[in-house]
């Protein structure tokens, strides 16, 4: 059994895992920039590998309270 930590409190995790994707998607003229295309490589690199950082279900739940934050304030 493979032993998770958490790469945000370095806690184990028990159980299920969570990881965050983010991916520039392109616009109208159906481009991505070339900092957006280095970084979706990076990612799928990281998904190829399983690099991909491992979080518990606790600070996936603070990091989503940061990311929709601006959505709770309307």
């Amino acid at each position: 059994m493979i032993k998770r930590i958490c790469d945000r409190c370095n806690k184990e995790i028990k159980g299920n895992y969570w990881t965050i994707s983010i991916y520039e998607k392109e616009d109208t003229t159906m481009r991505v920039t070339a900092a957006g295309a280095a970084n979706n490589l990076a990612q799928n690199i990281n998904k190829l590998f399983n690099k991909e950082k491992e979080y518990c279900k606790e600070c996936i739940e603070e990091i989503g309270k940061v990311i929709n934050k601006k959505e709770e304030q309307q």
